[in-house]
């Protein structure tokens, strides 16, 4: 069984909700029928979640289990996909299908899930059956509560997340490093009249990017970017060599990006040398939220009545 660190994890530890797909699959194939309630605890109680994360709710007036939720969502995906079998409502059991994946030890992701022809079905079915109509009859028959919209959003974010970095990890080395030097400026490291530039090839000295936060560069950041695939984690040595990098520029302190992650002696030698370190996860979400490489496609307001308004007495 996977434990939860060896997961593809939100920047707080939570494993994103395909990453469950394996554990669920795993679970679900010790035994004959599962209520849905306790697939979910079995499998968050089988990656050795801890508690503090087992625990850990939205911060919304409904206050749910964010691992419990995600988990909910590879369970569905599991049952739209036919890799898990609903045989009665609020039971699930593991299919032929489901089995035989686990035999071939298959890597369970989103992109094999949703590729299955039960899921593509599903996605072309929802497509036809998609009207003016049909969307408002939905709607009302849902009844979506606050807190049920901000976990399809958050799964929407978590899906943006993933696309973008296999994104990353496919553009030009030159190009992904002035990407890396906008967002940082976007983020306001170079300062509000400070200046950034990536540094030329042939005599970078180990360094990809300058950020200078004052005119005359008295505080200067310096960047290093690694575009590496998934499990080409970053190490020790690689921070050190970084480290002595920042001492011949005479910088005391400096940004290291990659698309990939640290291994914890890595993490350790940052803190030691005042190193800021992002890993590939980190990076979509700073994406997401200065909005670099993605853009807004429809915003949508939450009302409700203004009870001071109605309540105020005029003078």
């Amino acid at each position: 069984m996977q434990n939860y660190t060896t997961l593809k994890h939100s920047e707080n530890g939570m494993p994103i909700w395909d990453s469950c797909y394996g554990p669920v699959l795993q679970v679900a194939s010790t035994k004959d029928l599962w209520k849905l309630q306790d697939l979910k605890d079995a499998t968050i109680k089988a990656i050795a979640l801890p508690e503090k994360l087992a625990t850990l709710r939205y911060a919304s007036r409904y206050h749910d289990l964010v691992a419990d939720n995600r988990v909910g969502w590879a369970i569905s995906d599991l049952k739209i996909a036919g890799l898990l079998d609903n045989p009665k409502r609020g039971y699930y059991k593991i299919s032929e299908l489901g089995k035989k994946d686990i035999e071939k030890q298959l890597n369970i992701t989103k992109d094999y899930v949703h590729s299955l022809p039960k899921y593509v079905e599903h996605q072309k079915q929802r497509k036809q059956n998609t009207s003016d109509e049909k969307a408002e009859n939905d709607i009302q028959s849902l009844e979506l509560n606050p807190d049920q919209i901000k976990n399809w959003f958050d799964k929407q974010r978590d899906d943006l997340s993933s696309a973008l970095l296999t994104k990353l990890r496919e553009t030009d080395p030159d190009r992904f490093e002035k990407m890396m030097i906008n967002l940082l400026s976007k983020m306001g490291y170079k300062g509000p009249d400070g200046d950034a530039w990536v540094t030329q090839k042939t005599n970078d000295g180990g360094i990809d990017g300058i950020l200078n936060q004052d005119p005359l560069g008295l505080r200067k950041v310096l960047i290093q970017v690694k575009r590496y695939e998934e499990g080409n984690n970053v190490g020790r040595q690689t921070i050190s060599q970084f480290h002595g990098d920042l001492d011949l520029q005479g910088a005391d302190r400096g940004v290291f990006i990659t698309t990939s992650s640290f291994t914890k002696g890595a993490e350790m030698a940052a803190k030691t040398f005042n190193i800021k370190l992002i890993d590939g996860d980190t990076l979509t979400k700073l994406m997401i939220d200065y909005k670099v490489g993605v853009q807004v496609q429809k915003t949508y307001e939450l009302f409700e009545i203004d009870n001071d308004f109605f309540d105020k007495k005029d003078n």
